[in-house]
């Protein structure tokens, strides 16, 4: 509200305050009206940075109080004595805002030079309207009206400050391009970059602001004069519309390349986002579909509080709309879309690569688990059984050798039998020396299942043609465990730079796709850069199609 009642300010404001000076010197009216609303609408932009807030205001102020620099236009009330103190008050206001971008606060050393500045071209024009009439500082059409003090009228004693003024406007000028010339020396190189706009502006218009008030103190007002102020100043609120959209462009490009999702962790994610987004209190609650509930990145319970007035929450969610996290942020951030829309990207990619690698090493870990209970229940049971039998050999008669032979001849072949099902399992020998349709038939004979195969006729890279094969053996076990059919559609194509394989059956459906029973193969496929999708309508059979990178 703040702002929007600034911009109607900035439109009402010199059309009132302005007076006269839209009939006698249009362009300088319209030159004031731009240079106030490009102030207060890139001070707006501004103040929705946490960082830059404070500038933004400043900015805004000095747009409001520009077209009040011509308030003697009105020679009735206090609009002449208003011109004359507080004159170079949207200057001041400026320069402020100028040293400060985009530092979150002054220096020391600027911080003292605008306070020089601003006693000086606040404090000595005030003395000056103590000490002159209003005919001396060019309001000839002074009435009784008029609010003037009048307290001791000395006419050389106002040359003389007229005259301090102007030298003084001319040193603080000079002091405000030193301050400007050494922002571009420090700092990083995209620091200096998003200071250039800014910092060049500013300099052109400290020279023309300096030059007039030089002209104006020797050779009275001209509003011609002010015109080409006015444009010179125009620079400065477009040059912070540059700096702005170069500062988020800045940090969006830091936030999508510093970010390492080689080794995803919350705690990383969470320390690159405060980083990147200026927020030192930002936090990340992280959903725990075991714990039903969010987690701090220390594991802790999270106490998830609505949102107040100085930070929001915003939600982070994953493939199917699954919860994923909680982005606590201040109130600013959450306001700048772009970057809460980025933060909110970066942290769904990190969190779902971080759980794709925690639900890839479950897989491996239960892989391994499955391969030793195997060989416990299958291969090691012959074996052992074999052991017997070989020892009773040594006691046996010899009408009873024969009988033990064949009994270990039957327990080797079966241990043989175990490893070799058990090697097929882990990787199929069939799909290395005759191919992915001999290996899926093999497969689908292996499950009772009748298959209608097309698969390309040249042999497709090693590892794609694995990843192909592990792909249409899960999907085709699926289909024996739970479609309660026998027929299935298998069809393996290539599309560009990418293998197409389809698998669909004709049995119960309503499969879900996005549920745990599918999710050792889509984590399989996206390992490799995939993706999958499932189409699984309940009554009209299961459709499972996996697109996978051929390079």
């Amino acid at each position: 509200m703040t702002v929007q009642a600034a911009l109607v300010a900035a439109v009402l404001v010199p059309a009132v305050a302005e007076g006269g000076l839209w009939v006698r010197h249009p362009l300088t009216t319209v030159v004031n009206l731009l240079v106030s609303a490009g102030a207060i609408g890139a001070g707006a932009l501004l103040a929705g940075d946490a960082e830059q807030r404070v500038t933004g205001y400043v900015l805004i102020a000095s747009g409001v109080t520009r077209p009040l620099e011509w308030a003697d236009e009105w020679a009735s009330g206090p609009g002449p004595l208003y011109a004359q103190v507080f004159e170079y008050l949207p200057i001041t206001l400026t320069a402020w805002a100028l040293l400060r971008y985009p530092a979150p606060s002054l220096g020391r050393h600027r911080r003292r030079f605008m306070v020089v500045m601003a006693v000086w071209v606040l404090g000595l024009p005030a003395i000056e309207a103590c000490v002159a009439r209003p005919a001396w500082v060019g309001i000839p059409h002074a009435t009784p009206a008029t609010w003037w003090p009048n307290l001791w009228p000395d006419r050389r004693l106002y040359d003389v400050l007229e005259y301090t003024l102007a030298v003084g406007c001319a040193l603080l000028a000079l002091g405000f391009l030193a301050f400007m010339l050494r922002g571009l020396r420090v700092g990083g190189r995209h620091d200096r970059t998003v200071r250039l706009p800014v910092a060049t502006a500013g300099i052109l218009a400290a020279a023309a602001s300096g030059a007039v008030v030089v002209i104006t103190s020797l050779a009275g007002r001209h509003e011609e004069v002010f015109a080409i102020e006015g444009m010179a100043e125009l620079g400065v609120p477009l040059a912070f519309l540059v700096s702005f959209a170069q500062r988020r462009l800045t940090r969006l490009s830091s936030l999508m390349t510093v970010f390492d999702t080689r080794y995803p962790t919350t705690h990383l994610l969470r320390e690159l986002l405060r980083h990147n987004l200026r927020d030192p209190g930002l936090d990340l609650l992280v959903w725990s579909e075991a714990d039903r509930g969010y987690l701090t990145v220390d594991g802790e319970p999270a106490d998830v509080a609505a949102s107040s007035r100085d930070r929001r929450t915003i939600p982070v969610h994953g493939r199917g709309g699954r919860r994923l996290a909680l982005l606590v942020v201040d109130a600013g951030v959450a306001g700048e879309g772009d970057l809460a829309g980025a933060a909110v990207a970066i942290s769904k990619l990190a969190l779902e690569n971080l759980m794709l690698s925690r639900r890839l090493l479950t897989a491996d870990y239960d892989a391994r688990q499955l391969i030793v209970a195997d060989l416990h229940d299958g291969a090691q049971k012959d074996l052992c059984a074999l052991r017997v039998a070989l020892s009773k050999i040594e006691q046996a008669g010899p009408g009873q050798v024969p009988a033990l032979v064949e009994t270990a001849d039957r327990l080797v072949a079966g241990a043989l039998r175990e490893l070799r099902d058990l090697a097929h399992g882990v990787y199929p020998h069939t799909l290395t020396h005759a191919g992915l349709a001999a290996a899926i038939e093999e497969t689908a004979d292996g499950l009772g299942l009748i298959v209608h195969l097309t698969v390309p006729e040249n042999r497709l890279p090693a590892t794609v043609e694995k990843t192909v094969y592990f792909f249409v053996s899960e999907a085709l076990t699926n289909a024996h465990k739970y479609a309660g059919t026998i027929h299935v559609q298998v069809d393996v194509r290539r599309s560009g730079g990418v293998i197409v394989a389809e698998v669909e059956d004709d049995g119960v459906g309503g499969a879900d796709g996005e549920g745990p029973g599918l999710a050792r193969l889509r984590d399989r496929i996206e390992a490799y850069g995939g993706r999958l999708h499932v189409r699984s309508p309940r009554g009209a059979g299961t459709h499972v199609i996996a697109r996978i990178p051929c390079v």
